[in-house]
C-alpha cells in the first residue's frame, strides 16, 4: 500500500447467479475472482479469502473499506456477504458501504456500450416465478455510475413491459438532444422472460442509433447476455459508495417464501399457522441482547 492510499479495499457480491470477489488498494485493482457457483457460495466464500489474502500478503483485518452488494437478489446470497463484512469490520477497522444490485448492472450497461448522458436504462432481474424486480436508470456518461430514476420495484414481467414502452416518449432530460436517446433493457428478469419482451426486438435502433420509430417513440436496444455486473462496475461503485462504521441493511424487496409459506409449514412444527405467524413476530421485534 502507498504512502497515499486510499486503502485496500473488498467488494463482495453473491446477489445473484455468481460470487465475486474484488480486492483494490488506492482504488486499483489488485485480484478479482468470481465463481458462477452460488448455489456453493457458502462454502467458497471463506476459504477463498484466506486464499485470496495469503495471495496477496495481507490480513484479513488490513482492509480500510468494504463494498458489498445489499441486492435484491437471493437471499442466501445477500445475507452471505454482509454476514462476512460485518464479521470482518470488527476485526479491524473498515469502513462499510453498500451497493445496489440493479444500480451495478445498469452501470455496467453504461461502461460497455459507453453510453452519453441522457440514455434510459431499464434493469429487470428475476424474483420469482412471474415477478420481476424492475428500476429505471440514466446514464450519465461512463465515468458515473448510473443514477436511479426511481424506487426498485416489483411487478409482472408485462407491467415492466408496460413500463419501458411508455418510457420511449417520456420528456427527455433537459440537456438531451431530441431524437438522440435509446432506451436500454438488461437483467436476468430480461431473460428468463423472453417472450413477454419479444416485442422490444421490433423497436431496435437504425445502424446510426439516431433514428426514432414510426410511432415517434425511442428505439429499444436489449441486452440479453447482461445478466451479471462486471467487476468494473463494481469498482466504480464502490469509489462512490456511502461508507460508515455502521452494518449494511440488506435490500430484499419481494417477501421471503418461508415467511409467506409459514401458514403451511406450521404443522410441522406442531402449530397451527397462527400460532406461528405470531411467534415469529415476537422473535423479529424482540430488542438484541448484545451489541454484535
Amino acid at each position: 500500500m502507498s504512502a497515499y492510499s486510499t486503502g485496500l479495499e473488498l467488494i463482495l457480491n453473491a446477489a445473484e447467479g455468481v460470487l465475486q470477489v474484488v480486492v483494490t488498494d488506492d482504488e486499483k485493482p489488485l485480484c478479482s475472482q468470481q465463481w458462477h457457483r452460488a448455489d456453493r457460495a457458502t462454502e467458497i466464500l471463506a476459504p477463498a479469502l484466506e486464499n485470496l489474502c495469503a495471495a496477496l500478503d495481507i490480513k484479513p483485518n488490513s482492509f480500510r473499506r468494504m463494498a458489498c452488494v445489499r441486492g435484491p437478489g437471493s437471499f442466501t446470497g445477500i445475507r452471505l456477504v454482509l454476514a462476512t463484512a460485518a464479521a470482518l469490520r470488527r476485526t479491524g477497522n473498515a469502513q462499510v458501504a453498500g451497493l445496489d444490485y440493479m444500480q451495478a448492472l445498469a452501470t455496467t450497461a453504461v461502461l460497455r456500450s459507453q453510453l452519453l448522458f441522457g440514455s434510459t436504462i431499464w434493469v429487470l432481474t428475476h424474483a420469482r416465478r412471474n415477478l420481476v424486480h424492475c428500476q429505471s436508470f440514466l446514464s450519465y456518461g461512463p465515468m458515473i455510475p448510473a443514477q436511479a430514476q426511481a424506487p426498485v420495484d416489483l411487478c409482472t414481467p408485462q407491467e415492466a413491459l408496460e413500463r419501458i414502452l411508455a418510457s420511449r416518449t417520456a420528456p427527455l432530460p433537459a440537456g438531451v438532444p431530441e431524437g438522440s436517446r435509446i432506451v436500454w433493457v438488461c437483467g436476468s428478469g430480461l431473460e428468463r422472460n423472453a417472450a413477454v419482451f419479444s416485442p422490444l426486438d421490433l423497436m431496435r435502433p437504425s445502424p446510426d442509433g439516431t433514428q426514432r420509430q414510426p410511432d415517434g417513440g425511442a428505439p429499444v436496444t436489449t441486452l440479453d447476455e447482461l445478466t451479471i455486473p462486471d467487476i468494473n462496475a463494481l469498482c466504480l461503485l464502490a469509489r462512490h459508495g456511502d461508507y460508515a462504521d455502521a452494518d449494511i441493511e440488506p435490500l430484499y424487496v419481494r417477501p421471503c417464501d418461508a415467511v409467506e409459506n409459514l401458514p403451511q409449514l406450521a404443522p410441522r412444527l406442531g402449530l397451527t399457522g397462527e400460532e406461528a405467524t405470531t411467534t415469529l413476530e415476537q422473535i423479529l421485534q424482540r430488542p438484541p441482547t448484545s451489541d454484535i
